[in-house]
């Protein structure tokens, strides 16, 4: 009889509790470097560390495949603010390397080197 009036009363404290919405964008980490008219983006999402890789960019004259899975290497520690990133192979694809220490960074891509920005904050 006290069991039940436990596990009662434990239901209706919990469902009493108020809902707090969880974060829709999943982001882990964030960087953006440009140069001119030339912007390239990267972001680290999903769950945990390092997540899934999205890039894009715009101004450059090497076309940005759309919906394209591909593999990256990935290098990411984020006690250290460290981060690498770049496809796992050359497959005909835009090739490029993005090294990030702390809140500063490079990208190389189409042959420019571009420096940019990192946010390490997880949202």
């Amino acid at each position: 009889m006290i069991r039940r009036n436990w596990n009662a009363a434990l239901a209706a404290m919990l469902l009493s509790l108020p809902l707090v919405p969880a974060s829709a964008s999943g982001d882990l980490f964030y960087f953006e470097a440009g140069q001119g008219d030339v912007v390239f983006t990267l972001m680290l999402v999903g769950r945990e560390d390092p997540g899934a890789v999205n890039v894009s960019w715009k101004g450059l004259s090497i076309p940005q495949p759309r919906d394209v899975q591909r593999r990256y290497y990935i290098e990411f520690d984020r006690a250290r603010r460290q981060a690498y990133v770049r496809p796992l192979r050359h497959d005909g694809l835009p090739w490029f390397e993005m090294d990030v220490s702390g809140k500063r960074g490079n990208v190389l891509i189409g042959g420019r080197r571009l420096e940019g920005r990192a946010d390490w904050t997880v949202q």
